[in-house]
């Protein structure tokens, strides 16, 4: 390697000099390799170049959404109290029965709700009704850099699939919240593209939740992305509202058995005076009394649990929280990815670091090799 034409490497000055470095050394040797530098960027762009064309395409779609502020607990003269010693944020920052913020990241990628979403049928004009599942194993193709890794590096793990033959789907029980989640492979490798292609941001100081979605498709990326957020809202209303929903169910429960008793009690009072005609004996008397009693109990348990009904109603309308999207999903009309222009660019960048240390790794092995014939010919 040389500088020009009729100077040989050896002829150029050290790099280190009285242990520093003499950056213009540096350069005259930078400049003496730059036809290697030069082949290896020109690989390395040879490469992004081939990435760039064969990466499938990528459309991303978001939606932005506020939820509702959840409420806050007083603590009274204890929150004053705190105040006046700086925790002033212990009196706004108790709530009460809401999803933390931080929370939301953690849904989204959980299995409930990506299993919610891989199921759902999405209408496509490329496709028809299709979900999410069959998507992914029967129209989505990777790109040609996936297909070499698989058939290369990942070429162990398909020969053992293959060897183990389809795997066993199990259908597990979903009717009980403390039943296990059994997948089978196909089911995974859909998980796991899900958990890759949403993105759930959320804006600290004004609580806004943006939520994305990177499909193959242009449609596909707004369909999904809409029934995400509206999955996620579903899941807000349901956490915050649980307890008040059994309760209501309970007392509708309660309600319905009262009422059947007051109508036996009042059809058995109703009959007993239509029997006697008026003329009652002391016995007959007394069991108009029983009966009046009964019909009075049942009438006023009647009407104490049809107030409680009444306010389970409006206590479930009030604790149902409010989640309003902002911004819908819009059908992007330009790709996310690939980002030709990037790729290129970190090519060229990528190609002249490898060059450069290609360059001095040959030096460094050279000297070394020069110092190894030396001390060899020395003991010799």
């Amino acid at each position: 390697m040389s500088t020009n034409n009729d100077t040989p490497q050896k002829a150029l000055p050290p790099i280190v000099k009285d242990d520093e470095i003499d950056l213009v050394a540096l350069m005259l040797h930078i400049w003496g390799g730059r036809a290697l530098i030069l082949k290896t960027i020109g690989v390395f762009v040879v490469l992004g170049l081939i990435i760039a064309l064969t990466s499938p395409a990528r459309y991303t779609a978001s939606v932005k959404l506020i939820p509702e502020s959840n409420k806050s607990m007083s603590l009274g003269a204890l929150g004053g109290l705190a105040a006046q010693f700086g925790f002033g944020g212990v009196t706004s920052g108790a709530e009460a029965g809401g999803i933390p913020p931080d929370y939301y990241p953690e849904i989204v990628k959980s299995v409930p709700y990506l299993k919610l979403l891989m199921q759902q049928s999405f209408d496509l004009p490329q496709t028809g009704p299709v979900t999410l599942y069959d998507y992914y194993h029967e129209h989505m193709q990777g790109s040609f850099i996936g297909s070499v890794k698989k058939y290369t590096i990942g070429l162990p793990g398909v020969i053992m699939a293959w060897i183990k033959g389809e795997p066993e789907e199990i259908v597990a029980p979903t009717d009980s919240a403390s039943a296990v989640v059994r997948l089978s492979e196909e089911e995974r490798e859909v998980l796991e593209w899900l958990q890759e292609s949403l993105t759930l941001s959320i804006g600290k100081e004004i609580g806004m939740i943006t939520l994305s979605a990177e499909m193959p498709t242009a449609e596909l990326s707004a369909e999904v992305t809409g029934y995400a957020a509206q999955l996620l809202s579903e899941y807000a209303i349901s956490y915050k509202t649980d307890k008040a929903r059994e309760d209501l169910a309970f007392v509708q429960e309660r309600y319905a058995e009262a009422e059947e008793r007051f109508e036996t009690a009042q059809e058995a009072l109703a009959r007993f005076r239509d029997s006697s005609h008026g003329s009652l004996t002391a016995l007959a008397q007394t069991r108009q009394e029983r009966l009046q009693s009964d019909y009075d109990l049942a009438f006023n348990v009647y009407k104490a649990l049809a107030q409680q009904l009444e306010e389970a109603r409006l206590k479930l309308q009030e604790e149902t929280p409010v989640v309003k999207i902002i911004e819908p999903a819009v059908v992007p009309d330009e790709k996310s990815a690939p980002k030709r222009k990037m790729i290129m660019i970190v090519s060229v960048f990528l190609g002249g670091f490898v060059g450069i240390g290609l360059l001095f790794g040959l030096m460094l092995w050279g000297n070394l090799k020069g110092q190894i014939g030396a001390y060899t010919q020395a003991q010799e």
